[in-house]
């Protein structure tokens, strides 16, 4: 009779053991994968998947705030995948230059629990992570990318995705790649010298974002951009020290405000 009380409760241990392991290896399960970005000498991510690249109908942001690059200077870059009926979305990026296909600048995260850095072969990546993959119908990762520090003529940014349908094999899913082109734009060409940086909190935000002025002003005339350049908001003489940001869709964008004697812009995230 012990012996038999014994087994029964091996059995409903292992049975439990069994079923929180296939209940938690369902979450965060996405593998680790090496570079498919669709750069030279790479496939996307097709090169595991089936199907054919770029034949789904997924729209696909991918932003770096620039259209050239300054030696040494730090972007932010944004990812966006939204596609309806999927619950797994991912991405791996890679920075090139055009000249010899070599590894350039340095990636930096924004969110260390969904996006990672690495190393596959002679390449540096930025990606989603396995906890980072999962979301339905849409998916968005941040990530920075600092140019080198010297000119290197013109550099494209490649990253392959992914839109996964969780079945566990490699058939019913979408896989794309995208570019940025970015020419080297010589800092004496910039004109920063009458923008100062300003502070803005919460960042990243969802609903509102609050700023000081360090000078003192009544009114001032305010935009928010996005990456491209097109203002989303905007208004004259406004005054007051916090603006609703909640119908901005989730992404990334730049606060311009100038007052009488000077002019202040800063990027913020919207989730």
């Amino acid at each position: 009779m012990k012996i038999i009380i014994l087994l029964i409760a091996v059995f409903a241990t292992a049975f439990i053991f069994i079923g929180s392991t296939t209940l938690t290896q369902s979450l965060c399960d996405s593998p680790y994968v090496g570079g498919h970005t669709g750069a030279p000498g790479e496939t996307g991510c097709n090169g595991c998947h089936a199907g054919t690249v770029n034949s789904g109908n997924a729209i696909i942001d991918f932003e770096l705030g620039a259209t050239a690059y300054i030696p040494g200077k730090t972007y932010q870059g944004f990812v966006r995948i939204r596609q309806s009926g999927f619950n797994k979305f991912g991405f791996s990026g890679l920075a090139l230059k055009n000249s010899d296909s070599k590894t350039t600048g340095t990636f930096g995260l924004v969110e260390t629990v969904r996006t990672r850095t690495y190393a596959n072969g002679n390449r540096n990546y930025v990606s989603h992570t396995p906890c980072g993959a999962d979301s339905i119908n849409a998916n968005s990762w941040y990530f920075t990318w600092t140019a080198p520090s010297t000119n290197e003529d013109s550099i494209t940014l490649y990253i392959g995705a992914l839109v996964a349908n969780h079945n566990h094999s490699t058939s019913g899913d979408f896989s794309y790649t995208r570019k940025i082109v970015l020419p080297v734009q010589l800092i004496s060409s910039v004109n920063e010298t009458n923008t100062l940086q300003l502070s803005i909190y919460p960042n990243p935000a969802t609903d509102k974002i609050a700023f000081q002025l360090p000078e003192i002003n009544s009114f001032f005339d305010f935009s928010i951009t996005n990456l491209m350049g097109k203002t989303l908001l905007g208004q004259k003489n406004y005054s007051g020290h916090s603006l609703n940001i909640s119908q901005l869709p989730s992404g990334v964008y730049y606060l311009h405000i100038k007052t009488r004697d000077k002019n202040y812009s800063s990027k913020f995230l919207k989730r």
